[in-house]
This record gives structure tokens, C-alpha cells and sequence, in this order.
């Protein structure tokens, strides 16, 4: 049966999904650690101003739930973001895709590590089943570039603690909800400010002024396409995302998460772009390992 978590965990993937394709309608000459920064602090004023209206007060009290949420902040965003962005340069977006499907795994094996929660074998058959549909899906059809040696171990280990820290950030998130009651809205919050803060004070270390034209948003055409893509993709995406962490297990939603790259590919049917057989295959994989976890 389909309960709160998992259908939040659903909306999250469909949300970013659909900022993906958001984030092409501006063009912008910032550095990704900058438009970090300015992401991070624009989704985090929405959130303070969402609070206000809602007159959202359940914060957590206790200092345990604020280090697993400043730790899954840093760890998730800050540094998770950062190997994320190096994986890219280093071996590309498909060779990362690829790494990146592994995050539900180790999302499960931190889950016992860390918070000593055991999945059922069936949830374990949904994950797998998922992640090689993913796999299968986001596959490239031709021979990739080679990539030099240096730059592609490189590259596989950016793409690795990526994939290593997104997990353990959806775990501490868990912790925090586990130790006390609070709002998926402030969990939202305090973790994203403490990513946000962490990336800004580097950038800062690196060049000054590279701040300063991130906080102004200096360099960005179209800012309203920026604002559309903040609302939807971080601002209410990581809100549910912290929703399904709260109602269901991190490593069902990092599951459901990670088929956000299907359902891109499912937009781009829709816009008559080119659909190939492993990408029915990976998504009709995906689809059914979905289902048995939902089912379980």
C-alpha cells in the first residue's frame, strides 16, 4: 500500500524531473559551487517565508536532531554536491548517472551502520531491480569518449562519494526524525542552510567577489526562469524529500528518487525526442521494482 512517504518520495522525483527541463530556460555564467549558493539561499528564504505562513513552529529542540541535520546538510549537499559537479567534468553526465545508481544500495547499508534498520529481502529485490532499470535506462547507446586515466579515476571516485554522501545525508536525516517530532519543512531548512553556508564559505576561501556575484546574482539572464526552477526543484523538492524521509525508510525513498532521470526521459517522449529499446526496457525495470517496493 502506498503511504505518505512514498507518495511525497514520487512527487520529489516528478518535481525534479520537471526542473531539469526548468533550468534550460535560463542561461547563466556562475560557477556550479555559485549557483549553488544562490540556489540554496533563494529556496531557503521560500522556506522561512512558507513557515511564516503556515505558522510552522515545530522545530526541533533537542541539539542531537540539529547535528544529524547540519551533518546531513554538509555531508549531502556540501561536499555530496561538490563530487557530484567534479564527476561531471571529470567523466561526464552518463558514466555519473551510472555511479550515482548505487546511492539506494548504500542508502540501505547505512541505514543498518547508522540507525540499525533492516529492510526485508523483497525491499532489497525492489531496490535492485530499480537500479539496473535505471541503469539499463540511462546507458549511453554509443561508445563514450575515452577520458584520460588521471581523469577518470578520478572522476569515478567524485562520482562515488557522491553517491556515498546523497546516501548518508538521507540517513542522518532519518536520525533527526527519529530522535524527536518536527516538520519535514524545518528538517528541509536547517539542512539546506547548513549545505548552503558550507558552500558559500568556500567559495568565499576561493575568491571573494565570486560570493558577492552569487548572493546578487550577477551573471544570470532570465531570473525569473531562475526562480520557477528554485521554487519547484529545491525549494518544494527538497521539502517532500525530507517528507518521504520522515514516512517511509531512506533507502525506499533514495529508490523512488533515483528515477527521476526516467521520467525526463518520459517528458522528452512526449516531446517526440528520439526513444530507444534499453530505455523501455530500463524504464519498465524500474517501473516493477517500484512496485514491489510499494507492494512490500
Amino acid at each position: 500500500m502506498m503511504g505518505i512517504g512514498e507518495i511525497a518520495a514520487i512527487s520529489a522525483a516528478v518535481v525534479w524531473a520537471f526542473s531539469t527541463l526548468l533550468y534550460k530556460g535560463f542561461s547563466h555564467h556562475l560557477s556550479p559551487l555559485q549557483l549553488n549558493v544562490s540556489k540554496g539561499l533563494l529556496a531557503s528564504l521560500m522556506m522561512v517565508i512558507a513557515m511564516a505562513l503556515l505558522g510552522d513552529g515545530a522545530m526541533p529542540v533537542q541539539l542531537t536532531s540539529w547535528g544529524w541535520l547540519i551533518a546531513g546538510g554538509v555531508i549531502g549537499i556540501a561536499i555530496g554536491d561538490s563530487a557530484y559537479f567534479g564527476a561531471l567534468r571529470s567523466i561526464g553526465p552518463a558514466r555519473t548517472l551510472i555511479i550515482e545508481s548505487l546511492a539506494p544500495a548504500l542508502t540501505g547499508i547505512l541505514n543498518i551502520v547508522l540507525l540499525g534498520v533492516y529492510l526485508p529481502l523483497l525491499a532489497w529485490l525492489g531496490i535492485a531491480i530499480t537500479s539496473v532499470g535505471v541503469i539499463l535506462a540511462v546507458l549511453p547507446q554509443r561508445h563514450l569518449p575515452p577520458v584520460d586515466k588521471k581523469f577518470y579515476f578520478q572522476g569515478v571516485a567524485f562520482a562515488l562519494l557522491a553517491a556515498l554522501c546523497q546516501a548518508s545525508g538521507m540517513v542522518m536525516s532519518k536520525g533527526a526524525m527519529n530522535t524527536e517530532s518536527m516538520s519535514s519543512l524545518w528538517a528541509a531548512l536547517i539542512r539546506l542552510l547548513a549545505g548552503t553556508l558550507s558552500v558559500a564559505l568556500l567559495v568565499m576561501i576561493i575568491k571573494r567577489s565570486d560570493l558577492y556575484q552569487a548572493i546578487r546574482l550577477h551573471g544570470i539572464d532570465n531570473k525569473r526562469w531562475l526562480l520557477v526552477a528554485v521554487f519547484f526543484g529545491t525549494f518544494v523538492g527538497l521539502w517532500l524529500q525530507l517528507a518521504a524521509v520522515q514516512h517511509t525508510d531512506p533507502a525506499i525513498a533514495q529508490t523512488i528518487f533515483a528515477t527521476a532521470p526516467l521520467m525526463v526521459m518520459t517528458i522528452g517522449f512526449f516531446k517526440r525526442e528520439p526513444v530507444t529499446w534499453r530505455m523501455i526496457v530500463g524504464g519498465l525495470l524500474a517501473l516493477a521494482g517500484v512496485a514491489i517496493l510499494l507492494a512490500n
